[in-house]
């Protein structure tokens, strides 16, 4: 009996650690390891690690307007685009507009941060400065904050490689594609953002509007010229009468028969009396 007793319990023993076993061995590697995959660190962890680590100089975009009032249009833009030249820059945009006597430019000019300075100052000597406005925008922290991201997806994409590398199942392949997929483009915008906020750092931007100033036309004696246009006003003159006499002749002579009949009537009226009495 208790032999009995003893292999009953044997064999439920030996049941309850085969389901164990199957629960154990029936668990997939590579979703462990996608549930295991830490998310990424918040900006502000990020930024105070790398901060901690890495010192890096501000990070400071400065774009400025200005307005400058020249003599000769033509030659300020030029005189614009050889100085931007010789500063290592160059000329994203230009527009110039002329009407009614006054003409005028807009340039979008890049140049090196170090040398905005000198260039603005190459640029008042082009003729009067009306207005100038500099402005400075410190990105540090954000630069800072981009680029630790930046380290944390890369090293997030190289663990998700080698889980690809790992993957058994059609179900765990989409699963891995699908998450490095998405962090791939996240990388990318990062990258992006972060080459695009480099840019301008490097390279100041000048809105520069250039104005031409309004010059009366000079006058000369001119008695030909005086003469003919005294007689093209006496023709205008008698154009003008005869115009007139042509508009109201109509007039004139149906107002006129409409006298004449009544200064008739009026007379043999008159000559009616002087019979009668």
């Amino acid at each position: 009996m208790r032999s009995r007793v003893l292999g009953a319990r044997l064999v439920l023993l030996a049941l309850v650690a085969g389901v164990f076993l199957v629960a154990c061995g029936s668990s997939d590697p590579v979703e462990e390891s996608l549930e295991m995959e830490p998310p990424l660190a918040s900006d502000s962890t990020m930024a105070d690690s790398v901060r901690e680590e890495d010192s890096i100089p501000r990070q400071v975009i400065t774009t400025a307007n200005v307005f400058v009032e020249v003599e000769s249009l033509d030659t300020a833009v030029d005189a614009v685009v050889d100085r931007t030249q010789a500063a290592g820059g160059t000329i994203d945009a230009r527009s110039i507009y002329r009407q009614d006597g006054s003409a005028s430019a807009m340039m979008t000019v890049r140049v090196p941060a170090e040398g905005l300075d000198a260039f603005l100052a190459a640029v008042e000597e082009l003729g009067e400065v009306r207005s100038t406005d500099i402005n400075s925008q410190d990105v540090t922290l954000e630069v800072i904050d981009i680029q630790a991201r930046i380290t944390t997806l890369e090293d997030s994409i190289e663990r998700l490689r080698e889980l690809q590398q790992q993957a058994t199942s059609v179900t765990d392949l989409v699963a891995v594609e699908a998450e490095l997929a998405n962090r791939q483009s996240e990388l990318e915008s990062l990258t992006a953002r972060r080459d695009y906020l480099a840019d301008q750092v490097e390279l100041s931007t000048v809105y520069l509007t250039l104005s031409e100033e309004e010059t009366g036309p000079a006058a000369s004696p001119d008695f030909l010229g005086g003469l003919q246009r005294g007689w093209d006003a006496l023709l205008t003159l008698g154009a003008g009468l005869v115009t007139g006499i042509g508009f109201i002749a109509p007039s004139a002579v149906v107002v006129g028969l409409v006298v004449i009949v009544i200064w008739g009537i009026i007379r043999l009226r008159r000559s009616r009396r002087k019979q009668g009495s």
